[in-house]
């Protein structure tokens, strides 16, 4: 894999980590990561315009919530929110023609047993959440107070791993396989700052904190929220099968807990790599052939 391949991918990561120093340095991050990747050829000449939509849409949300004070402005609201989740949801799976999945390194079987797994990063997943953090919800701890967060988290990351893994044990999704693979740490990386990132600031950030703001009992909106949250994320696991959505369902409520007890989209994202991370190194990854 070459620089210039990877280079956009590289802005890309830089753009996630200015969401916490500063909106000018995530905004030019991911202007000049976009040009760069349609540059290389690892987005689609498209791709331009459908992130500009998003964050046209994105920031029509971010205005019709300030002003919903009237019965009019909360049409607004549902109408502009109901439309970004759903050009969001279409753009990230990817639907939209102009994005690609770039390939790092080439399948190989991390572990015996394994099916081949190849290591692929993509744009719009990572977009969506930049966009989400970056506009509509722009409440990030600051890097010191990570580990008071993580603390916080703790409880709840072990309660997900344990019933996710009596879900996915169960099912028959995997199966004990303790290892250690050189990939690690490449796929860590993209797997935090894309794949966690993106998930838990859509079903998190935007979908489960929205919606459990919606009503004014906000003990029966959160429950409702959460639950909704952690079912479409389960749903959207469908390609990995049925018993890849019921442990996405029960995973999503483990993140989506964490988020809730915290406050804190930080808490989703940690817990939701912690799973993955245990899942990578104690058991068949990503499943058994």
């Amino acid at each position: 894999m070459d620089a210039l391949t990877i280079s956009p991918f590289v802005l890309l990561l830089i753009a996630v980590l200015g969401l916490w120093v500063h909106r000018a340095v995530w905004v030019v991050a991911l202007i000049a990561a976009v040009a760069l990747g349609i540059y290389t050829g690892a987005l689609g000449d498209l791709a331009g315009a459908w992130i500009a939509i998003c964050a046209l849409l994105a920031w029509g949300y971010a205005q019709a919530r300030a002003r919903a004070t009237t019965h009019a402005g909360r049409v607004l609201q549902l109408v502009a929110g109901v439309a970004f989740f759903g050009y969001t949801l279409v753009m990230a799976l990817p639907l939209l023609p102009g994005f690609h999945r770039v390939e790092l390194v080439p399948a190989q079987v991390l572990s015996e047993g394994a099916v081949p797994y190849a290591l692929a990063v993509g744009f719009p997943k990572v977009v969506a959440g930049i966009l989400i953090l970056g506009l509509i919800n722009p409440v990030l701890v600051s890097p010191f107070g990570l580990a008071r967060v993580a603390m916080n988290a703790l409880p709840v990351f072990l309660v997900t791993t344990a019933l996710v893994i009596v879900c996915a044990l169960a099912l028959g999704y995997t199966r004990f396989g303790a290892h250690w693979h050189e990939l690690f740490i490449p796929w860590a990386v993209v797997n935090l700052f894309s794949t966690c990132l993106g998930e838990e600031a859509f079903f998190r950030g935007f979908v489960q904190r929205e919606l459990g703001t919606a009503g004014p009992n906000r003990a029966l909106w959160g429950g409702l929220a959460l639950v909704v949250g952690a079912v479409l994320f389960g749903l959207v696991h469908y390609p990995g099968g049925v018993s890849y959505v019921i442990a996405g369902v029960i995973a999503g409520l483990g993140y989506g807990l964490a988020f809730l007890r915290t406050q804190r989209i930080e808490a989703a994202m940690l817990v939701h790599f912690g799973v993955n991370a245990v899942h990578f190194l104690l058991f068949v990854y990503p499943r058994p052939a």
